[in-house]
């Protein structure tokens, strides 16, 4: 998130107007960042929300601040990345759940 900050330009327009300096993004940056759910790694750059407790996380690709779901749920997420059909009568999630700060982020993305 920092280099985009730093390189990009980056800035969630939820976090108010822009800083004039970088110092100043970085701070807010960091301030906001520690109120998101934790990532934990699964492969490469793929990392599945903490929050909340409960399966049925969607998967985010997380590369800099470029972020996308790779799979609704860890099993679609292990079909997508692997490569492999899922067994016949397999429930397939057809969309993901809503994980605070993470799909708000995609959403927004999304829409610029």
């Amino acid at each position: 998130m920092l280099f985009d900050l730093q390189s990009n330009d980056f800035w969630i327009n939820s976090w108010g107007d822009k800083p004039e300096t970088y110092s100043e993004k970085e701070r807010i940056a960091k301030e906001k960042y520690l109120t998101f759910p934790k990532l934990i790694p699964i492969y490469s750059h793929r990392y599945i929300p903490m929050e909340p407790m409960e399966s049925g996380n969607p998967i985010f690709s997380v590369h800099q601040m470029d972020i996308i779901y790779y799979g609704y749920d860890l099993a679609t997420y292990f079909a997508n990345e692997f490569h492999f059909e899922l067994p016949d009568g397999f429930k397939i999630v057809d969309e993901p759940k809503n994980i605070r700060f993470w799909s708000n982020w995609i959403d927004e993305w999304t829409e610029n």
